[in-house]
């Protein structure tokens, strides 16, 4: 596969708001169960995803140092993350939070959608996702002064299909990179 180019001018930066993070999880069961998305980020100021590396340094009776990467624990923390009306997915983690149901947190889907990063499919701009299952949000407190905050974080499970969306919304359609 082909490396993509950023899909931005020569020296031009890449603004934060081309890289979104939206929140997929399933209400309800049976015949009335329905997929719920949320893009995450409204009123909140700066939000980076951390990849946590687990490194490990060791050096040899040479001098030499070696340096060994085992794994990446990425999350994303959302600070503020108010309560807002119209969010459903606040809604679902206070509910959560309020019936101790903890087993729930793990249970949602995240895209990762790098808009900056576009190809062309059957003549269309698409953009390039990273689609991972059973991730965990947690929330990180509840209160505020003026407003209710309710801060979240998004614990990446690194379980990840790459792939692309057709558009930058909260109705897009996911299509998994096809491998040979």
């Amino acid at each position: 596969m082909a490396v993509d180019q950023f899909d931005l001018n020569a020296g031009q930066r890449a603004e934060r708001k081309t890289l979104l993070t939206v929140v997929e999880w399933t209400e309800g069961v049976g015949t009335t169960a329905t997929q719920e998305r949320e893009i995450l980020g409204t009123r909140t100021e700066d939000s980076s995803v951390e990849f946590n590396p687990d490194i490990q340094t060791t050096t040899d009776i040479r001098g030499n140092n070696y340096t060994d990467l085992n794994k990446v624990q990425p999350e994303q923390q959302f600070d503020p993350y108010l309560v807002l009306g119209g969010s459903k997915l606040g809604a679902k983690l206070h509910d959560i939070m309020l019936r101790n149901a903890l087993s729930e947190l793990n249970q949602f889907t995240v895209y990762l959608i790098t808009s900056y990063l576009t190809t062309t499919v059957e003549g269309h701009k698409v953009y390039r996702t990273q689609k991972q299952t059973e991730c965990t949000i947690t929330y990180d407190s509840l209160g505020g002064d003026v407003n209710v905050n309710f801060p979240i974080t998004v614990h990446f499970s690194n379980k990840s299909t790459n792939g692309y969306v057709n558009k930058l919304s909260d109705d897009f359609t996911f299509t998994a990179d096809v491998t040979v």
